[in-house]
């Protein structure tokens, strides 16, 4: 008998064609679903929950990531102490950043004293909680933008661990989402520095992909970015499965294989 599944999904999250199109699918799978609202500035959830059997999924914000850790769902894909550019960067030779400056957001901006203002830089925090997105900017900027943090209007503060590294060329940047070790599939969102998201249907590309998620993952079930360099294929970065957004992505094949996989589970 497979175990029951129920997809917990954040509606006020990101756009409304996605969140529909993921709701539907769950449904199409033979999964329940239930709506999540996500109040700001609150461990509570906006609306009520009943207890939920099974397997939960929870799709929305990190914000849900944080309050499933809390009720124990099993569908969440997340370790905490794996989803971190140092744990990535000891475990796998093959990082886009591997070689990076880890500090505190205090000491970066000290550190970015010395560097020429106009100079291009790469920062992100070093945990896949998103206090702010991974961005490529210059010195000045990441100086006015973390002198700030005293402001309140962040979140992150002081002591938030950021990695900063020199910006790379990169040629193409795909996402694919992988389940239980499998590569189930993936759309490009930057090509040659431009915004582009195609569906990917080289099967070489696929190739490609399955062998870098052979190797260590943060989580059998995750999203992984990848970027084509003058080095050959690097891993940019791993993201959380229950929190990552879709591009030109198949989202109904994603939530079938993962609702399989779920149900499969004892």
């Amino acid at each position: 008998m497979s175990t029951p599944v129920t997809w917990a999904i954040q509606t006020n999250f990101i756009a409304d064609e996605q969140i529909r199109r993921v709701w539907a699918a769950a449904e199409d799978a033979g999964a329940r679903v239930q709506e999540i609202l996500v109040v700001p500035f609150s461990d509570e959830l906006g609306n009520e929950v009943p207890p939920l059997d099974g397997v939960v999924i929870p799709y929305g914000a990190t914000k849900l990531t944080r309050l499933a850790q809390k009720r124990g769902w099993r569908g969440l894909c997340f370790d905490e102490a794996a989803f971190r550019v140092d744990a990535w960067n000891r475990h796998r030779d093959d990082m886009l950043n591997q070689h990076v400056r880890q500090m505190s957001v205090r000491e970066c901006m000290a550190a970015m004293q010395d560097e020429d203002e106009d100079s291009p830089w790469f920062v992100r925090p070093v945990q896949d909680f998103k206090h702010f997105d991974g961005t490529v900017t210059v010195a000045r900027e990441i100086r006015r933008w973390m002198s700030s943090v005293d402001s309140g209007n962040y979140n992150f503060d002081g002591d938030t661990e950021v990695i900063v590294a020199p910006v790379r060329k990169l040629h193409g940047e795909w996402r694919f989402f992988v389940v239980d070790g499998q590569v189930v599939d993936g759309s490009s969102y930057r090509i040659a520095g431009q915004r582009l998201a195609n569906a990917v249907a080289r099967p070489e590309l696929y190739e490609t992909a399955q062998s870098l998620a052979d190797g260590w993952l943060p989580h059998r079930t995750c999203v992984m970015d990848v970027a084509l360099t003058d080095e050959g294929y690097k891993v940019i970065e791993f993201n959380t499965f229950n929190s990552s957004g879709f591009y030109a992505h198949d989202i109904e094949k994603i939530v079938a294989a993962t609702t399989r996989h779920f149900a499969a589970q004892a």
